[in-house]
């Protein structure tokens, strides 16, 4: 007999292909949209990626706001939300990563629910006004899977506060694939991004609201990434590889919406409010070592894991990975001191994330841990002395 499980997903549309950003024009045409507006990550603001753009959807009058390249915060946000109010827009496109796609989540719900973003954050699948617009992401890195998630995470300027909005009214109806965008990616870049998709894969996985739903998911994606990010990480500009790891991104991005994650990000979301170290670096300095944690309480899933991987166990397998594509890094490089780690252990076992890690951590655990951080694993298995 199956557990009871929910299953949440608002994309209404995922469309996959190189060159699948042509279709956009036809689209938005028979939905009888007007005007364009459009928020692009800042890397490609004057580029080919624009000048495609604004050719292609030139009978929308499209306008364009750069998104800085920096996780996104309220100043950020606010900066789009005026944009968007200015554009009068009810076509709206997101182009980047995920803080460009967080950054349009975000300002497109504060046009349609005015006010502080302060009064909206925190308020987790509690209903938001929806927005009229067609929402489309354009994901060109395969990391996040904002572009089918419901939720943004923004950072709150002049403080370590990261802020979580969450309602089904926030996703995208679209989401366009194309594997072409991100050729121009340096490989630190998507090596980071990749490392973030994988954890997202493998942590919704090993969930505790892991289901029937979410898993099968979870596993294609971690078999795509498994095979195809060291080759892009070699080979920028290989198509293939390239859509393997957008479409392995997107599984895991529908899959942790509704599995949530764990100890990884518990820790990496400490990094980043408290260090900015950005986020799918974060993940790749925790995951080995959380997988460690976690592997007396991973079960057959653990055996998966180290199957997809190649390891003797999950987080064998997952260290290969991380070296394999240059994450192998020491957190001395990040976090230098004792005081400062204990502070990240600190904020990491206030995560809620960690409710549904398969298995409980405590602040003193989770300190051991980031101890052990501090040592690469040069592609071993890491072994945790608690």
């Amino acid at each position: 007999m199956q557990t009871a499980f929910k299953f949440f997903h608002s994309t209404h549309c995922i469309q996959y292909g190189p060159g699948c950003l042509a279709d956009l024009p036809a689209i938005a045409a028979a939905e009888k949209r007007r005007k364009a507006a459009v928020l692009m990550d800042a890397f490609f603001l004057g580029g080919p990626v624009q000048d495609r753009l604004a050719e292609s959807l030139k009978e929308f009058s499209p306008s364009f706001h750069a998104v800085p390249q920096h996780e996104p915060d309220t100043d950020t946000v606010d900066a789009a939300r005026k944009a968007l109010i200015d554009a009068e827009a009810d076509l709206i496109v997101a182009v980047g990563g995920g803080s460009a796609m967080d950054t349009a989540k975000a300002a497109r719900m504060l046009v349609s629910n005015p006010g502080p973003i302060e009064d909206i954050v925190g308020a987790m699948g509690m209903p938001m006004l929806p927005h009229e617009s067609l929402f489309v992401a354009v994901p060109t890195t395969a990391g996040t899977g904002s572009e089918v998630s419901e939720s943004a995470v923004i950072a709150k300027v002049g403080t370590d506060y990261k802020a979580v909005l969450r309602s089904a009214n926030m996703g995208f109806r679209l989401a366009l694939l194309d594997p072409e965008l991100g050729v121009t990616a340096p490989p630190h870049v998507t090596a980071a991004a990749g490392y973030d998709a994988v954890t997202h894969a493998a942590e919704a996985f090993t969930s505790k609201v892991a289901n029937v739903m979410t898993d099968p998911l979870a596993r294609s994606a971690m078999e795509l990434l498994a095979r195809s990010l060291p080759v892009v990480f070699d080979e920028p500009g290989n198509i293939a590889a390239r859509g393997e790891c957008l479409i392995g991104s997107m599984q895991a991005g529908v899959a942790f919406n509704s599995a949530h994650l764990g100890l990884a990000h518990a820790i990496a979301g400490a990094l980043g409010a408290l260090h900015h170290v950005p986020h799918g670096l974060a993940n790749a300095l925790a995951l080995p070592w959380s997988m460690a944690f976690n592997d007396p309480a991973l079960g057959d899933k653990g055996e998966v894991l180290a199957g997809i991987f190649g390891g003797s166990n999950a987080a064998e397998g997952l260290s290969a990975l991380r070296h394999r594509v240059g994450l192998d890094l020491s957190l001395d490089d990040y976090v230098p001191g004792d005081a400062e780690r204990d502070l990240v252990a600190e904020g990491a076992s206030k995560s809620g994330q960690l409710k549904v890690n398969p298995r409980p951590a405590s602040m003193a655990e989770i300190r051991v841990i980031l101890e052990h951080m501090r040592h690469p694993t040069g592609g071993r298995q890491p072994h945790l002395n608690l």
